[in-house]
C-alpha cells in the first residue's frame, strides 16, 4: 500500500524554484510515512514548468531519495523524449506522463505518444490518467493496446475504471484524497496532492486499513475530505503552500500564477477552517 505526493513545487519571490525548500518538503513527508514522491504532477504545477525547471524538480528530490516517479509529459514530443532521456542517468522507480492533451487526436496517436516513451526509457513507464484535466481518457483497453505500461495513476471519480487496470498486472493508484481508503483496500495504494500538508493522516488510515480497523478508518477518511474539500473555494494548489507551514511547520515557499497568492485574510480564514476540523 504505497503513499505517494505528487509534491509542491516551491517558488521564491521571484517565480523561480527554491531548491532547499524542496528538499526540506521531500525529507519531511518521508519521515511521515510518505514512499513516494512524484514530480511534476498536477499539484507541482508540472504543465507550467519549463523543461529546465521540471529537470531541476527531479534532482533536487533525487538529492534526497531515489523513490522518485518523474512526471514527463508535455505536448512537445521533443521535450518529453529529452526528459526521458535525461531521467534515463538517474536511479530512480519510474518515468509517468500524461497523454497529449488540448488537440482532438484519434486514440492510434497516443498509443504512438507512450510507445515512443517506452522505446526510449531504461525506466518503467506509468501511464497518468487524468481525463477531467487532459480531455482524454486512456482507458484498461487502450493500455492494453500500448502494451508497455508497468503503472498507473487514475485520477478518476469512477472507481470501477481503475480497477480494470488491475486486471492487467500493472501497479495501479487512484489520484483522489476521497478514495484513499478505497485505494489502499483494493489497489497498490494511492497518489494523494493533500500529502503535502497532512501526510500523518493518510499514514495512519493506512494503518487502519492494515489492521482492519473499519469504523476508525472511515472516521478517519471523512475527516480528510472536510479539509480537502475546506481548500476548494481557495483554490486547492495554491491553498497547500500556506497549509504546509501551518500543519507541517515550514515554509514551502509561495505558489506561481496562474495558481496566485492568497491575500492574508484568506489565508487566516482557511487556516482557521482547517485548524477546526484537524483538532476535532
Amino acid at each position: 500500500m504505497d503513499i505517494i505526493v505528487p509534491i509542491l513545487t516551491p517558488f521564491n519571490e521571484k517565480g523561480e524554484i527554491d531548491g532547499e525548500k524542496v528538499k526540506t518538503h521531500v525529507e519531511n513527508l518521508l519521515k511521515k510515512g510518505i514512499d513516494v514522491i512524484f514530480v511534476n504532477g498536477t499539484t507541482g504545477v508540472g504543465p507550467a514548468l519549463s523543461k529546465d525547471e521540471k529537470k531541476k524538480m527531479l534532482d533536487l528530490a533525487l538529492d534526497v531519495t531515489n523513490k522518485v516517479i518523474f512526471q514527463v509529459g508535455s505536448l512537445n514530443m521533443n521535450e518529453v523524449l529529452d526528459l526521458v532521456k535525461y531521467a534515463n542517468e538517474r536511479d530512480m522507480i519510474a518515468v509517468a506522463s500524461y497523454p497529449p492533451y488540448y488537440f482532438s487526436i484519434p486514440k492510434e496517436f497516443i498509443v504512438k505518444y507512450f510507445k515512443e516513451i517506452c522505446e526510449v526509457s531504461k525506466h518503467s513507464v506509468y501511464l497518468y490518467n487524468y481525463p477531467g484535466a487532459t480531455g482524454k481518457d486512456v482507458d484498461v483497453n487502450l493500455v492494453k493496446e500500448i502494451g508497455c505500461i508497468a503503472g498507473v495513476k487514475d485520477t478518476n471519480p469512477d472507481f470501477a475504471h481503475t480497477i480494470k487496470y488491475k486486471e492487467l498486472g500493472i501497479k495501479t493508484y487512484n489520484g483522489l484524497e476521497n478514495l484513499a481508503i478505497a485505494s489502499f483496500s483494493v489497489l497498490d495504494g494511492t497518489v494523494v496532492g493533500a500529502g503535502n500538508y497532512m501526510p500523518e493522516l493518510f499514514s495512519q488510515l493506512r494503518e487502519y486499513v492494515k489492521a482492519g480497523d473499519v469504523k476508525k478508518a472511515v472516521e478517519l477518511q471523512l475527516k480528510i475530505d472536510k479539509i480537502d474539500e475546506t481548500t476548494i473555494p481557495y483554490g486547492k494548489i495554491s491553498s497547500m503552500y500556506y497549509l504546509v507551514r501551518e500543519l507541517q511547520g515550514y515554509d514551502v515557499g509561495l505558489p506561481r500564477p496562474p495558481m496566485f497568492p492568497l491575500e492574508e485574510n484568506r489565508v487566516k480564514e482557511l487556516v482557521e477552517k482547517v485548524r477546526n476540523i484537524w483538532s476535532s
